[in-house]
């Protein structure tokens, strides 16, 4: 049963356990008792649908699949979460359910939804103390602040008295509730905006030599207490189908060693898995997860892991492959083949599933000849469409944010890559689903 099958199939059962409810309450001629029975008959049926519609994921060489050993291609959005704020982006202007149902009609079955450790060490933090001190934490303005609370209060007001870790719970469910997996992603350590060589965040402090400026807030400690933190969590929310162990990894070039890629990575992945093993491991390798050479001729022992561990690589027009390929295609395929694309190669030591868990662009500024966007980023996204395409790999669109709570001191920040408009009604810019159109395809598999 494929997720349009299954939402159909959950949609008949809830109207037809509305339906007996209603009767037995009406009905004279037939026992209560008897429509009880059959009440919790559908209701039963209907957990089962969506227990089995959520259970976990594994790999088997390049692929991710499901219980039945089913293809499952991730088809994903990318939603931030790892913001001062310590709540997915959004809420403020849509109910949490209206935001669901965006990701759901638009076709994606998964959100990789970001998280910083800070957030994932503190889940008994009340959202409206979170707000309350986000003005000071973020360098905003303090009526704004108060302002973009009332909003978020105002479209959901079954977030104004829960801890950050419920909320994010509801929020998970939610999104479960529509067949939509979860990843979750721990983008950052202090929560913040990320990803450049000064921001803290890059490399484990743990690493020798330590150098402050990429590495002041990551605690290696504290990272791995937070990966087994959101691990736990996973275990109540089976929405969530896996953690990625760190968001675009990158070192100070020749100072910082790669061998310790190696040490730390296989710490995270125990946390998580020791955890909870049914949780698949998203890793990705150097140079802001643009570079995963170095596993063709040391590759990364998986064994501990099981059927569990995804790589992932993100691209973008900045990345080093676009930029040393002269933003030719051609070159460029050769160059993130050399780089990333090997990972795919079959009965190799390092043959794994390979999730394109960023990419994206500015949504208008061209013509419609380009359907909207600027000429660097069209010809870029056509190439990489191509290449992911012909690959038939898993993917995720940065981002769904129409903007941001606070963002650079601004609240309300507008995010010009987001896939939704300003008010998260609608897509940005309609014109972008047909150059992304063969990525929801399924033309591959086991």
């Amino acid at each position: 049963m494929n997720i349009t099958s299954t939402t159909v199939f959950l949609s008949v059962l809830s109207v037809l356990t509305f339906y007996y409810l209603v009767r037995a309450l009406l009905d004279s001629t037939m026992h209560l008792s008897s429509h009880v029975s059959l009440l919790l008959g559908c209701t039963t049926l209907l957990t089962t649908v969506t227990t089995q519609a959520l259970s976990p994921l594994h790999t088997s060489s390049r692929w991710i699949l499901d219980s039945a050993n089913k293809r499952f291609k991730l088809r994903c959005i990318n939603w931030a979460g790892h913001m001062e704020a310590h709540l997915p982006e959004g809420l403020q202007h849509q109910p949490l359910t209206s935001l669901s149902s965006q990701i759901s009609t638009s076709g994606f079955n998964c959100v990789r939804l970001t998280f910083s450790i800070e957030m994932a060490l503190n889940p008994s933090l009340l959202v409206k103390d979170s707000f309350a001190t986000l003005a000071e934490r973020a360098g905003a303005d303090v009526s704004a602040v108060n302002n973009l609370w009332t909003s978020v209060q105002t479209q959901n007001p079954w977030i104004q008295d829960l801890s950050i870790g419920t909320a994010w719970g509801r929020i998970v469910d939610e999104l479960g509730s529509k067949n939509i997996r979860v990843i979750l992603d721990n983008h950052v350590s202090h929560a913040s905006w990320c990803c450049n060589l000064d921001d803290g965040n890059g490399w484990w402090d743990a690493s020798v030599p330590y150098i402050a400026s990429n590495s002041r807030f990551f605690n290696t400690s504290n990272w791995l207490l937070g990966l087994s933190a959101m691990a736990h969590f996973s275990a109540d929310h089976p929405a969530v189908a896996g953690i990625g162990l760190r968001n675009e990894i990158r070192e100070i070039p020749v100072v910082q060693n790669r061998g310790d890629w190696y040490t730390f990575v296989a710490q995270g992945a125990r946390a998580v898995h020791e955890a909870n093993p049914d949780l698949l491991i998203a890793v990705g390798g150097a140079l802001s997860s643009t570079d995963a050479s170095f596993l063709r001729a040391r590759p990364f022992d998986r064994s501990p892991f099981g059927n569990k561990v995804v790589w992932e690589w993100h691209q973008y027009t900045f990345s080093p492959p676009w930029i040393a390929s002269f933003k030719n295609c051609a070159i460029w395929k050769s160059v993130v083949g050399g780089f990333t694309g090997f990972l795919l190669q079959e009965n190799q030591a390092y043959t794994g599933p390979l999730w394109l868990s960023e990419f994206g662009v500015g949504m208008t500024g061209g013509t419609p000849e380009r359907n909207g966007l600027g000429e660097d980023d069209y010809k870029y996204l056509k190439c990489l469409v191509e290449y992911a395409a012909g690959n038939d790999g898993d993917w995720a669109l940065w981002a769904i944010q129409g903007d941001y709570y606070v963002r650079d001191g601004q609240v309300n920040n507008n995010e010009g890559w987001g896939l939704l408009n300003s008010d998260w009604s609608a897509w940005r810019n309609p014109a972008v689903k047909d150059i992304i159109a063969p990525l929801f395809k399924v033309t591959q598999g086991p």
